[in-house]
């Protein structure tokens, strides 16, 4: 048996042959393409990570000095400022430590640089974790996430394949006149273009682990449910209208809410408040503010 032969027996043509052969080089195309695209997002995300842990220590130096040594070390107020300025230029700055910095910007009220240098110490602890998880991925990867590493950039090739075949398929129901008025050759389609964009999101988004848990149990279940369509096309309405209800309950469970600016647990003015209400007299205060000035770690050029 010759090679065209043998190729005609596998690929039923020359025809199939080439086929083939162009969907193998479109499948590498992609996952080369891929392949380097998340390895600049690797990249990427490791450059923003240090850019803000950089601005991040420089503050949280200054505040550790004001806050432990408040009477040995006067620090200018001006650095301050320009440090807070700084940080929230940073790449990876949260809401929550951009709303503290906003708040002390405002009123300039000391108690709240405690609270600030532990926002920034966490905030640090939490990205040198990423950082190194980070860096072990892209330099000592395991052999569980080597395998990983190596499937994930298929996952676009795979994905565009299956949104193909869908497609294809419809195209084939369509062939038939009646096809084109049947809701349920169309509620397959889209069911499963769905489940096809929900199957891609799931496995390339690489911050799913900050939307929370929630975030990947959705996609899980738009996917598992297209699972239903093997039954035949007459439960694909039903499974679309779970989809949909699933997506729309994506967007109320996974919304952020705003915390408001509001003083913290602990703040002086409420324990203030809390010890001395209005009207009442406290004579201790007033001889203990006739005593000495107040002094502030803060200094002004």
């Amino acid at each position: 048996m010759s090679l065209t032969e043998w190729m005609v027996d596998i690929f039923g043509s020359l025809d199939g042959l080439v086929a083939a052969l162009l969907a193998t080089a479109v499948f590498v195309g992609l996952y080369i393409y891929s392949a380097s695209r998340l390895l600049g997002a690797r990249k990427d995300s490791l450059a923003r990570i240090r850019q803000t842990l950089t601005v991040y220590a420089r503050l949280a130096g200054l505040l550790g000095t004001l806050i432990h040594r408040p009477t040995r070390t006067a620090v200018p107020e001006d650095l301050l400022i320009r440090l807070l300025q700084e940080c929230k230029s940073a790449d990876l700055l949260t809401r929550e430590l951009h709303e503290q910095m906003d708040i002390f910007l405002s009123d300039r009220d000391e108690s709240r640089l405690t609270t600030l240098h532990k926002l920034l110490d966490r905030e640090i602890n939490r990205l040198m974790k990423e950082r190194d998880e980070l860096v072990g991925r892209l330099e000592k990867p395991g052999w569980g996430m080597g395998l990983w590493l190596l499937l994930k950039p298929a996952v676009p090739a795979l994905s565009l394949g299956a949104a193909l075949l869908w497609t294809a398929l419809l195209a084939e129901e369509l062939r038939q006149t009646s096809a084109w008025s049947s809701p349920e050759v169309w509620c397959l389609w889209l069911s499963n273009i769905i489940a096809t964009i929900s199957f891609y999101r799931l496995l390339m988004d690489s911050r799913r682990k900050t939307h929370g848990m929630i975030y990947t149990v959705l996609h899980l279940l738009i996917v598992a449910s297209a699972l239903f369509n093997l039954i035949g096309s007459e439960a694909s309405p039903y499974v679309l209208a779970t989809q949909c209800l699933l997506y729309l309950a994506g967007f109320r469970v996974t919304a952020t809410r705003k915390r408001r600016e509001r003083p913290y647990a602990g703040h002086p003015e409420l324990m203030e408040q809390f010890l001395h209400p209005a009207g009442d007299h406290d004579p201790l205060s007033e001889t203990t503010g006739a005593g000495e000035p107040e002094s502030s770690p803060l200094r002004s050029r």
